[in-house]
């Protein structure tokens, strides 16, 4: 049998949370203020008058674009990439998609704490209902790639070491979690 660098399945999770992620960070760059974190490291790669440049040509189509696309379309995208990170290419589906499930109302009632205690100008942020149908489209996508996936790859694989295998996909999520986590406030921190 041949040895592959990554499998298909593996190369597909990693385009879908590429691709995903990157539309989010595109948006940002393009649309929201240049002041964020992400266009602080076009600036560092000295791109950003390739940056602005776009920006410019951009801006002209600025007003046909609708706000839910550029302030709450990036937040559903990094849930997405994070729970196709967390669920696709599991043995133990079920155990993934109960910590998503987790991240997802922790998500939420971040959005309900904004509601009652934030505002414009506040540290805490602001409620958007857009925010929360984002999110819930992300993960239910999310939900159904990665159950998909179970289904069509683990869903009837036996494990024969299955404490060891849970604690390498545990280790593995432990680890997603917090890349994601950290990229998530990448967009709120601004210099």
């Amino acid at each position: 049998m041949k040895k592959v660098f990554l499998e298909k399945r593996s190369l597909n999770k990693i385009f879908i949370v590429l691709a995903s992620f990157a539309l989010a960070v595109l948006i940002y760059l393009l649309f929201r203020s240049r002041k964020l974190f992400y266009y602080q490291i076009v600036e560092l790669m000295n791109l950003d008058s390739h940056v602005r440049s776009i920006r410019k040509v951009v801006w002209v189509y600025r007003k046909h674009i609708p706000n839910w696309v550029i302030y709450s379309l990036p937040d559903g995208l990094w849930l997405f990439s994070m729970g196709v990170s967390i669920l696709h290419n599991r043995v133990f589906y079920k155990k993934a998609q109960n910590i998503f499930n987790i991240i997802f109302f922790t998500m939420i009632g971040i959005e309900v704490f904004q509601g009652i205690y934030g505002g414009h100008g506040t540290f805490i942020g602001t409620f958007d209902g857009a925010d929360v149908i984002c999110y819930t489209i992300g993960y239910i996508m999310a939900s159904i790639l990665g159950y998909l996936s179970w289904v069509k790859n683990s869903k009837e694989i036996k494990i024969q070491n299955e404490d060891e295998v849970l604690k390498k996909e545990r280790k593995k999520i432990l680890i997603i979690v917090i890349v994601f986590t950290i990229l998530g406030f990448f967009p709120a921190l601004v210099t």
